[in-house]
């Protein structure tokens, strides 16, 4: 853990326990903090995995705070089986990030930032949304704004498997061909997240160390819930109500979310701007370093020219 990191529990408003840690500037050693950024994980996620960032976030002089989602991490999982990702509502992804918002941000400098990947940046076009005051700007890695699930029949199929299962009741069964493998079980060579071997060595040795992190494939009831936020998050008339400055790092070589709908997003925000991190996978973040040095040279860009100049 980077220095000064301080981890603790949350409760969301439905009694959720929520785990939480922040590493303040006092604590950190930031004489003079530029402000805090807010990382928000994406699916399977957890905070240790961001213990890299966190150190560079730091090292820009930024208090930083994260929270491990409910259903995943060490917050509370929500299935009798703990490698089941399942949430019935991303309302409930809501109540998490109010409670830490809540609870986590009111000590710590302004102006408050948000980086999100993936699910998180999701959940975070939500917040955006519905709470303009709590952030200045958002940075999304490879944001889940629109899913790649093949051809249009594909897609259509997958709805219809998605949402049909789920009127039956079965919405906490995994989607079809998922297995409660976590990413320590997958193979370097198997795995569509990232070209970094060693980054993704130190993510499946994480999981080893504390097999409690581990999550395996989603329900189809998850499946069903994502699908309407996209629906929600990413419509035209939504993104025009988005006002704070938002980045969204596409990756170029992402299996999981659908590249037209990031541009698409990017392109009906008021604020919108898009990078493209070539070569990258979907974990832009714990991709190789070359991959990395790009989106922080677009990071720091953004918030220099967004933020240090904004009144917020």
């Amino acid at each position: 853990m980077p220095r000064g990191g301080q981890a603790r529990w949350i409760t969301a408003s439905d009694g959720v326990r929520l785990r939480v840690i922040v590493w303040p500037p006092e604590a950190a050693g930031i004489a003079r903090a530029r402000g805090t950024v807010f990382v928000f994980g994406g699916r399977t996620e957890f905070a240790e995995k961001y213990f890299e960032v966190v150190g560079e976030l730091l090292q820009r002089n930024f208090a930083v705070a994260t929270v491990d989602w409910r259903g995943q991490g060490l917050s509370d999982r929500a299935l009798a089986d703990p490698r089941k990702g399942h949430v019935a509502d991303f309302a409930d992804f809501d109540r998490d990030i109010t409670a830490f918002m809540g609870d986590v941000a009111p000590d710590l400098p302004k102006p408050w930032i948000a980086l999100a990947h993936s699910m998180g940046g999701n959940i975070l076009m939500r917040a955006l949304h519905d709470h303009p005051e709590w952030f200045s700007a958002a940075i999304l890695s490879a944001p889940m704004l629109g899913l790649r699930l093949g051809s249009a029949f594909a897609a259509r199929l997958a709805r219809i498997v998605a949402f049909s299962s789920a009127a039956l009741g079965l919405g906490s069964r995994y989607l079809p061909g998922g297995t409660a493998k976590a990413a320590d079980e997958v193979p370097f060579n198997d795995n569509i997240l990232t070209h970094d071997e060693r980054r993704y060595a130190v993510y499946q040795a994480l999981v080893r160390a504390e097999p409690k992190l581990g999550l395996g494939a989603s329900t189809l009831g998850w499946l069903v819930a994502a699908f309407r936020s996209i629906e929600t998050v990413a419509s035209p008339a939504y993104l025009a109500e988005i006002k704070a400055p938002v980045l969204i790092a596409l990756a170029e070589d992402d299996g999981l979310i659908d590249r037209a709908a990031l541009q698409f997003a990017a392109g009906h925000l008021p604020q919108g701007k898009l990078v493209v991190v070539e070569t990258a996978r979907h974990e832009i973040l714990i991709e190789t370093d070359q991959c990395r040095a790009r989106f922080w040279a677009a990071f720091d860009d953004f918030v220099e020219r967004r933020v240090a100049s904004s009144s917020l």
